[in-house]
């Protein structure tokens, strides 16, 4: 294949942002307070969510079966079946965390799937953050553009995405497949981009690709 597929999850698979959602049912008011130092460029990611994962006291086993019930896109399944049926190389990519991008995923038949993304465990009744996708010189929790360069061995790299937490490798990327506040971003920063509602809209553009490019073998 010619290019990598690196895949948003929260509000791009996911209907809206996981991390959110738990904060919302299970922290103090006070995550609020610490979402807008991060929105104000204030502090980074990583910061943000060691914080704000700190104000929580409910078991993991609590949060899971929360977001179990959490729903994705309709047409993200039947995309990664195309994509494998094609053998285009791809991965989530988050800046979320991988034990509840799993169970979700698992609750939709999609075990396996190749996922990069911050570590959330329970360790003395407290949950415990790690970052092992973090960067020298980056403030997020996984650094998308090192994480997103590694995983694509040479190859371009297509994101996929909706919000802030992709803003830094849509700079980075070769094309972008944008929605939401994303749009905005790359037209602010002129970056090429596909404007997309669904999952089948990529597949579409990506078919055109290959006809128009033969990008896709």
């Amino acid at each position: 294949m010619d290019y990598f597929l690196a895949i948003d999850f929260d509000g791009t698979i996911a209907e809206f942002d996981v991390t959110d959602a738990v904060l919302e049912a299970f922290a103090p008011p006070k995550w609020l307070e610490i979402e807008q130092l991060w929105q104000q460029g204030k502090i980074g990611s990583k910061e943000c969510l060691s914080k704000q994962l700190a104000l929580i006291k409910a078991p993991l086993e609590e949060i899971l079966a929360f977001v179990e019930h959490i729903e994705i896109d309709a047409t993200f399944i039947e995309f990664v079946r195309q994509l494998q049926q094609a053998q285009i190389p791809f991965a989530i990519i988050s800046d979320g965390f991988q034990v509840l991008i799993d169970h979700i995923l698992a609750k939709n038949g999609l075990q396996g799937l190749p996922v990069f993304a911050n570590e959330l465990k329970e360790a003395n009744k407290k949950l415990v953050t790690a970052y092992p996708y973090s960067y020298d010189h980056c403030t997020s929790g996984t650094c998308k553009c090192r994480t997103a360069e590694q995983a694509a061995q040479g190859l371009p790299v297509y994101l996929i995405g909706d919000g802030q937490s992709d803003f830094c490798l849509a700079g980075a990327a070769d094309f972008v497949y944008a929605k939401a506040k994303l749009v905005d971003y790359c037209i602010q920063e002129n970056i090429p981009h596909c404007v997309y509602t669904d999952f089948q809209d990529i597949m579409i553009n990506l078919r055109k690709q290959r006809i128009e490019k033969n990008v896709i073998a």
